[in-house]
């Protein structure tokens, strides 16, 4: 019953871990540079991978990587707008 009790204490820990944990370098790069959901060109479904990450992360109260998450596609955002500016005012 003992051993029972430790493994227990060990998959909460872990699930408090996880939810805690930051967004990693490769989901933090995705949310940064693809900002903006794509859909296809056949049909007018959205195919954005990190709306089914968001998904996810809110579905397991993932609240760290939410945050994350949303922070990276808000500076997303930022930059490429601020490219567009650049580029519009360089070559304009």
């Amino acid at each position: 019953m003992h051993i029972a009790y430790g493994k227990m204490n060990l998959e909460e820990d872990n699930i408090e871990k996880r939810k805690h944990a930051p967004l990693s370098n490769s989901e933090a790069a995705s949310f940064f540079f693809i900002p903006i959901g794509f859909a296809k060109i056949s049909k007018w479904e959205n195919t954005d991978f990190n709306v089914s990450e968001m998904a996810r992360f809110k579905k397991f109260g993932f609240e760290r990587k939410i945050k994350q998450a949303s922070e990276m596609r808000l500076y997303g955002m930022i930059f490429y707008i601020s490219i567009t500016i650049l580029l519009t005012y360089f070559l304009g």
